[in-house]
């Protein structure tokens, strides 16, 4: 405010006038009067210089007071100055702070003054919300909660609130902590309170009290089902547990049995007894649970009194109305349903869906842990049976190994009796069959012509029967060399494209008689091959009089040969091992001639395909044997394919048949002899050079 300048009182100034009046007449008169009136002019110089002396005194006086008043209103505008900007700086802080903040009146809690925090928190300017009533701010009964915050503020000086609802300018609503101090405003008190919004927060602190319970609950179902090795026991604890988190009416859980094919209604709760009936007789793919089932996939209805996919009409009676049901899985496979049904309209959320998945997959394990389990048990019950089986197996196998010793040792003497006694016979019946053919051949010779045609037949026939034996006999003492390992074996450069050449010129007139074509393939020449000239003439006759004993008329005869590399034979060990286990205990290292005989004729079945080479072994039914070497189907004593098995493998080879077919039912047979060439490096399995 202006200062005025001090003014004298009305005293002082009725005094000081006539005064200086008085004196300055005095002062006149002396100056024209004579000298007798000096006295009196001493008296108007007095009069006059006091009021002058007080002027002067005043004057300065005034001046004094006028330089104050300016230094005043100088320091009067720093002040106001100051003052504003300390109130813009207070404003901007104010503005500018994280938190929105309240000044509230503690008398009534009316919102006297906000920060722009608070305006952008709420929607509302300052102005608007000094004229808003509480009720618009707080929904409910948050307003009683806000009124208690001020009271207790007012009453503590202190107070805070960590859940208190307001509601924006827009209608939304927010989670605001609240915390407020009592404070002074120059000589009033008023509650300045800060609020941040904490609905996140809050919401994430109910997510996770949520999930937490959740994990309390598949904990302790994970633990129920750990501890009990009843499973029915376990499973209605689990459904108990259930039906009570998740506030349900009741429910059930089924199985699947034979291989997914029925459901099985294990346990239930809260279940009516008409509609159990109706669900025991669910099948795979029928009604909501058998869908589950089915298709492995969750299926839920809000209200079943309207949901068309319902078979059950008593479920519908006995007011059902929400209902969820999942599948019990381990792994890919579903083991069984868990459904739990609401008497209320009710839509299960995707939250309670995941956790009653999780839950499903939890019990199914389980489930399936308790199925291997009875599994094993009575796996376990079926081995010790099997053990006891097995233990008295081996008492009977040990008395029967016995006795198997003993007959082995029996075969190994019988063997070696036989060996003895072919090689016996066939040195004792050399001479008498050397008697036998000469003499018949002498009276062929020299009585031929002198004897009636039946006598010369009968000569014939002993003649051609003696050969016979012999021929026999020859192939008994080839049999026995080969099995003593003392068949003398040359080692000789052969032509196998001459061997076999003078082989089929051999069968020429008996292939002509029969109607059968024989075709020769050419030999590789490009390496040599060394053996046995007349053991291996005599392999290639065997094997083609075997051809021509099981070709029928007009059929076809063919002998190739090709070249095989050490890796190419290498490559058919799987399917030669049978025929010759020993020929791969060391990888073939030089290079083989495969020499084929192939025919049209009767086949050999599978099984029989490596035992016709055993000594002594025909196909078919020895009652219908007979030795003519041209009559289709003809048999001997079963010694010829083993005669061929021992020569090529005494050359360090390996022979083998292939037939797709089965006797009588065609497909013909193919004889692969495999000889090595440049034996050097590969030496016969027997002989003597």
């Amino acid at each position: 405010m202006a200062l005025d300048r001090p003014t004298q009182s009305p005293t002082r100034q009725n005094l000081t006038r006539p005064l200086a009046a008085l004196g300055l007449l005095l002062v006149a008169a002396v100056a024209f009067a004579s000298p007798a009136a000096a006295p009196w002019v001493g008296i108007g110089l007095l009069l006059l210089a006091g009021p002058a002396m007080a002027a002067l005194r005043w004057r300065k006086k005034s001046l004094g007071l006028r330089e104050e008043t300016d230094a005043l209103k100088a320091e009067l505008q720093l002040t106001r100055q100051a003052l504003e900007l300390s109130h813009r700086r207070h404003r901007l802080l104010l503005d500018h702070a994280g938190d929105a903040i309240f000044l509230i009146d503690p008398k009534d809690g009316a919102m006297l003054e906000i920060n722009r925090g608070a305006e952008e928190l709420l929607g509302y300017s300052a102005r608007e919300i000094g004229a808003l009533s509480l009720g618009a701010l707080f929904p409910g009964h948050n307003r009683r909660r806000y009124l208690r915050l001020v009271r207790k503020v007012l009453r503590e000086g202190y107070g805070e609130e960590g859940s208190l609802i307001f509601r924006r300018r827009s209608g939304a609503q927010f989670i605001g902590a609240v915390h407020a101090r009592l404070g002074r405003l120059g000589s009033e008190q008023i509650v300045h309170g800060v609020v941040r919004d904490v609905s996140s927060i809050k919401q994430t602190e109910q997510e996770l009290r949520r999930k937490n319970r959740d994990l309390l609950l598949i904990n302790r179902i994970v633990h129920r089902a750990g501890e009990s090795r009843d499973l029915q026991e376990m499973l209605g604890g689990v459904l108990a547990e259930l039906t009570e988190n998740f506030e349900a009416d009741g429910g059930g859980v089924y199985l699947l049995r034979h291989g997914g094919t029925i459901l099985d209604l294990v346990v239930h709760r809260g279940v009516e007894e008409p509609v159990l009936e109706e669900l025991r007789r669910l099948t795979p793919g029928q009604g909501l649970a058998g869908r589950v089932a089915a298709s492995g996939q969750p299926r839920s209805a809000a209200d079943l009194q309207i949901d068309r996919r319902l078979q059950s009409p008593t479920v519908r009676t006995a007011g059902w109305r929400g209902f969820q049901a999942v599948p019990l899985s381990t792994g890919e496979r579903t083991v069984g349903v868990l459904f739990i049904f609401s008497r209320r309209i009710r839509l299960f959320t995707r939250e309670e869906l995941k956790l009653l998945l999780a839950i499903g997959k939890q019990v199914g394990t389980a489930v399936a842990e308790a199925e291997l389990f009875d599994a094993l048990q009575w796996q376990v019950r079926l081995t010790r049976a099997s053990n006891r089986e097995l233990e008295n197996s081996r008492r009977e196998l040990k008395s029967h190994l016995g006795r198997l010793e003993e007959v082995n040792r029996s075969l190994e003497r019988l063997d070696r009796m036989k060996s003895r006694f072919l090689g016996l016979a066939s040195h004792e019946l050399r001479t008498p069959l050397t008697y036998v053919l000469s003499g018949a051949e002498y009276l062929l010779g020299t009585l031929g012509g002198h004897l009636p045609p039946e006598g010369r037949q009968v000569l014939e026939a002993i003649h051609v029967g003696g050969k016979r034996l012999n021929e026999i006999v020859d192939d008994l003492l080839e049999m026995a060399r080969l099995e003593s390992q003392s068949l003398y074996l040359a080692r000789e450069k052969v032509d196998l494209t001459a061997l076999i050449g003078e082989v089929g010129s051999h069968f020429q007139p008996l292939l002509q008689e029969r109607g059968l074509a024989l075709s020769l393939g050419g030999m590789p020449t490009t390496e040599e091959l060394l053996g046995d000239y007349h053991h291996l003439r005599r392999t290639f006759h065997r094997l083609l009089e075997n051809a021509v004993k099981f070709t029928p008329q007009g059929g076809g005869i063919e002998i190739a040969g090709a070249r095989r590399s050490p890796s190419d034979v290498a490559s058919m060990q799987p399917a030669l091992s049978p025929f010759a286990p020993a020929f791969f205990a060391s990888p073939p290292r030089v290079p083989f001639l495969q020499v084929t005989v192939r025919d049209t004729g009767i086949g050999i079945e599978p099984e029989e395909q490596v035992r016709i080479f055993d000594k002594f072994y025909e196909v078919g039914d020895i009652a219908s044997h007979f030795t003519s070497q041209t009559r289709f189907g003809g048999k001997g004593v079963g010694l010829g394919l083993t005669l061929v098995k021992g020569v090529v493998e005494a050359h360090g080879g390996l022979v083998w048949v292939e037939s797709p077919g089965t006797p009588g039912g065609g497909g013909g047979s193919a004889f692969h002899v495999l000889l090595p060439l440049c034996s050097a490096e590969r030496e016969p399995s027997h002989g003597r050079d």
